[in-house]
């Protein structure tokens, strides 16, 4: 691999910023950029905004080829549909599409082989070797005849075989690729061409719901619309200007929120901190439109789950994360194992099933909670003020 300093002057003059402007040596030390390889790829991730390049892009190298895949955007969050949609939308209709409750993954090609970047502006072996298993000539074939230089798909992987974020869902129980974006050189295209697209290449999207007006009635029925998805369990929304004219904003389900919440402070000193007020904030706004109350469950919600991993902690028992993943060998196994800890995340093994499906692993992550309510519970102090 050429020297650190030369790959980011090369990913930073592809994305706009000259090198020369840079101290590349103290760069490489940042936490904002990472140089990265996976397989006979070099790539620059931008963990964090950077010279206005934005947070998540990544900069690939392969065999004398080149992609910038940019950081995909932040989405706005409703708190009040009613106000928000007549407001936000220019008209005179809006599409209302099914957030999914997975990760988000931009996939591209190099060279003629198929990745899938995270969020974060990382390449994941586990999600790149799945989709290829997967779906990976339909994702080569879109992405070559899109043909322009820098497109790439995002869409949510979802599923309970992944290490990221695991729910069920019935149309992709273990795991699943649903594309709600096509990007064309870099440019989004407008949200209804990945409806007819997509389905060309056997390939899925995320549920259109409905097209509706953007004032009056048709706001109206984007409740009737979440209504029917928190029946149903799902996740909730993300509301769409048919041309794209403006960015999507997106509104969750209550019991969405409220899930959220529970499942996070099972681990109160890490997601716990970070998930409690953005999502009590969601509720705070949805019981005062709504009229509906749900203190009870909102309070059991942050506490029981809490309570339950101190009495864990105090009974000598370990908090841990566990998850399935599977996998082609015994080699991508170990691969992921030393990508997480290339991130300072620790994977235990806990068991290997070799099946018709590949080499199944079960895996144990060992929460930082644990010791944190351990110190508690033996000096009787809190680290929060």
């Amino acid at each position: 691999m050429a020297g650190v300093a030369e790959v980011l002057g090369r990913a930073l003059r592809a994305v706009g910023v000259d090198p020369g402007s840079v101290d590349l040596e103290a760069l490489s030390t940042r936490r904002s950029v990472r140089v990265s390889r996976f397989e006979d790829v070099v790539y620059v991730g931008f963990r964090r905004q950077f010279r206005g390049v934005p947070e998540g892009t990544l900069v690939a190298f392969r065999r004398g080829e080149q992609i910038v895949v940019w950081g995909y955007p932040s989405i706005k969050r409703m708190l009040l549909p009613r106000v928000a949609v007549p407001r936000w939308f220019p008209g005179p209709t809006v599409l209302v599409e099914e957030k999914m409750n997975g990760y988000n993954v931009r996939v591209f090609t190099l060279g003629g082989m198929v990745y899938a970047a995270t969020r974060g502006g990382l390449i994941c072996p586990y999600t790149t070797r799945r989709l290829r298993r997967l779906y990976g000539g339909a994702l080569q074939r879109i992405l070559e005849d899109l043909g322009a230089e820098g497109s790439f798909l995002a869409g949510e992987v979802v599923g309970l075989e992944n290490p990221y974020t695991r729910y069920y869902y019935e149309e992709a129980p273990d795991f699943g690729y649903f594309i709600f974006d096509i990007f064309k050189g870099g440019r989004w295209l407008p949200p209804r061409v990945k409806f007819s697209l997509a389905p060309e290449y056997g390939l899925k999207t995320v549920n259109l719901l409905a097209e509706i007006p953007a004032t009056g009635s048709g706001v109206e029925r984007l409740y009737t619309i979440v209504e029917d998805l928190e029946k149903r369990g799902r996740e909730g929304v993300i509301v769409k200007d048919p041309e794209g004219r403006v960015e999507p904003l997106k509104y969750t389900t209550s019991g969405t929120n409220i899930g959220d919440i529970r499942l996070g402070m099972r681990y109160p000193f890490e997601e716990g901190r970070s998930f409690l007020f953005p999502r009590i904030l969601r509720e705070i706004f949805r019981e005062w439109e709504t009229g509906r109350r749900r203190y009870g469950e909102l309070g059991e919600a942050i506490l029981a789950p809490a309570i339950e991993a101190v009495e864990a902690v105090s009974r000598g028992e370990r908090l841990v994360e566990e998850f399935e993943l599977v996998f082609g060998n015994e080699v991508e196994a170990e691969e992921v194992i030393a990508y997480f800890a290339s991130l300072g995340v620790h994977l235990e093994i806990a068991g290997v099933a070799r099946g018709v499906d590949g080499v199944r692993v079960a895996f144990r992550k060992p929460r930082k909670s644990e010791g944190e309510i351990a110190r508690i519970l033996e000096t009787g102090i809190s680290p929060l003020d």
